[in-house]
């Protein structure tokens, strides 16, 4: 008996506890803000020219296989090719969507489709296979020799090409005169190249899983998810136009999946996305991700803010489902000074979010700061949300420095 008046008299205060501490009665609304690619690319690139140059766009028996629980399918419908140049579309219409460049030019595509891509860097630069010297080190750019590497160990085509082309070892699959006609014919600074790409996917349920797990002595594996997962590879090449220099080699491998609740595989294949689906759909969506990776981008965010009974605050409920959220200002920033100190906190915290939203971030953090010291670490709850939002704000301060710094 005495255990079920201990548990009555907890709820009792948890109870009590909530229904004195108003500041934990909030909501939360949907924003868009912009924030920063992990690139930074300097102001003097605003005008750009984009290439798809896909060595890889003839049918390659190293990526022409798919696999179903282990079991190995072969794929002649070059599949990959296909998704490369999705890929590369929806690169190029998520960064003209992002305003970030004054101008992007599209040039012709290359066509490596009959063209043998020889390996021409060791010989060319040591004249004793595979054996550097200082001198052969001057004339080779690292990241074109690994690059090189990887195109002879993966552009294993299934019919023989005709034509064959030498890789600069310095500029990749540009030479110096090829950059120059680039510049002249566009104006641009900045190229930016889609060099390779490769797709390879399969399906893994939990049957296939299981039979696995007691191979290794786990018989008791019991996941019941199947998973169609996507890899995608791209290399990209950055060059500075104006000097006609390799500026960055970029390998970018992603993935992505999709998961339901079946455990062999022919229903897994019944419920997942259809394979060309998935490899293609996955193409679109990393190549939008690429897109963000460069480039400032908007993407919608939660943040939370203060509801009170309070007669005149409870006004602006209304204000913000109508998106007036200067007028709801107007009335947040009227109660900062209430002697309720409640009140005052929850105007001071909202008074916050109504900066951030009219781009004021300086005035965002001084509101929150301010909500803060109302009752400093006193109140747990409130104190842990105005912290919090801080630290975002900080963010947000920095994020928009280095975007302003790219201008």
């Amino acid at each position: 008996m005495s255990r079920i008046v201990n548990i009555t008299f907890l709820l009792l205060g948890i109870i009590l506890f909530l229904s004195c501490n108003t500041m934990v009665s909030v909501t939360t609304t949907k924003l868009e803000i912009v924030i920063p690619g992990k690139i930074k690319i300097p102001p003097e690139y605003r005008k750009v020219a984009f290439r798809y140059n896909n060595v890889n766009v003839a049918l390659n028996q190293n990526f022409s296989k798919y696999s179903e629980d282990g079991k190995i399918f072969s794929d002649t419908i070059n599949l990959d090719s296909m998704a490369s140049l999705l890929y590369f579309e929806y690169f190029t219409n998520h960064i003209n969507y992002q305003n970030f460049f004054d101008t992007i030019i599209e040039i012709e595509k290359g066509d490596y489709s009959d063209v043998q891509m020889d390996d021409s860097l060791i010989f060319v630069n040591t004249g004793h296979s595979g054996i550097y010297n200082s001198e052969s080190l001057n004339n080779i750019n690292i990241d074109v020799y690994n690059f090189a590497q990887f195109i002879n160990s993966n552009v294993d085509t299934v019919r023989k090409k005709t034509k064959s082309k030498l890789i600069d070892p310095k500029l990749g699959l540009y030479s110096k005169n090829e950059l120059r006609q680039i510049a002249d014919s566009t104006g641009a600074g900045l190229l930016l190249s889609l060099d390779y790409f490769a797709s390879n996917d399969g399906i893994v349920t939990p049957y296939y899983l299981l039979k696995e797990a007691k191979k290794n002595g786990n018989p008791t594996y019991s996941i019941q998810i199947a998973t169609e997962k996507v890899y995608t590879l791209a290399g990209w090449s950055f060059y500075d136009l104006h000097k006609q220099e390799l500026l960055l080699m970029h390998k970018n491998l992603d993935s992505i999946s999709w998961r339901e609740h079946v455990f062999n595989a022919r229903k897994a294949i019944s419920v997942l996305p259809p394979r060309k689906d998935a490899v293609l759909a996955a193409a679109e969506m990393e190549g939008e991700k690429f897109a963000e990776y460069l480039v400032p981008h908007w993407i919608e965010v939660e943040r939370m803010y203060y509801v009170s009974g309070h007669i005149e605050l409870s006004k602006t409920e209304t204000l913000i489902e109508q998106n007036r959220w200067m007028e709801a200002a107007e009335i947040w920033k009227k109660n900062t000074t209430n002697k309720n100190k409640n009140i005052a906190a929850k105007s001071m915290f909202n008074m916050a979010l109504a900066c951030e939203i009219n781009g004021d971030i300086d005035a965002a953090i001084d509101w929150a700061v301010k909500s803060f010291h109302i009752f400093g670490s006193k109140n747990e709850v409130h104190a842990a949300n105005c912290q919090n939002y801080i630290n975002i704000l900080g963010r947000r301060k920095s994020d928009i420095k280095q975007i302003e710094s790219m201008d």
